[in-house]
């Protein structure tokens, strides 16, 4: 009876111990699992990240230049030869610096600047627009909304 008492005990010990294998085994797999899923072959590099950056900034400006030329498609209307266009940059049109306000027109100096009335900025700079999706006052100068981008003329 001890004989057998004693081989109860021995096995109750080897069982123990292999089920305690038998979860460090279920944890490494559970942290291999882990590592696998976010490992550090998903996550770019810091010179793919570079690149990626670099990638994203040409695209922005591509988009706002081509944004510009739809703006000045708009502006020169429906007769406009597109295939005029070869850089968008030559055909901003500058013509020259703006020549000076004759001085007899009604302005009050403080210090070195001219302080127009109210009535004649809005006539040199025409009416505020509003926009047709988020309804902001724009410049009259601008093609597009200030806040959300939005076309003047959709």
């Amino acid at each position: 009876m001890e004989r057998l008492w004693h081989e109860l005990e021995l096995k109750k010990k080897k069982l123990e111990k292999l089920k305690e294998e038998v979860n460090e085994m279920e944890s490494d797999l559970t942290r291999r699992r882990l590592e696998r899923s976010s490992s550090a072959s998903q996550i770019p590099s810091i010179e793919e990240m570079k690149q990626l950056r670099c990638k994203n900034r040409s695209l922005q400006i591509d988009i706002d230049c081509l944004t510009k030329e739809i703006d000045l498609l708009q502006t020169r209307g429906p007769h406009f030869n597109p295939s005029a266009i070869h850089n968008f940059y030559d055909n901003i049109g500058f013509l020259g610096p703006v020549p000076p306000k004759p001085k007899g027109t009604l302005s009050l100096d403080v210090g070195t600047k001219a302080v127009k009335p109210l009535a004649e900025q809005e006539e040199d700079e025409g009416t505020q627009w509003s926009c047709t999706a988020c309804t902001f006052l724009n410049h009259p100068a601008l093609n597009r909304c200030e806040q959300c981008e939005f076309p003047r003329h959709f």
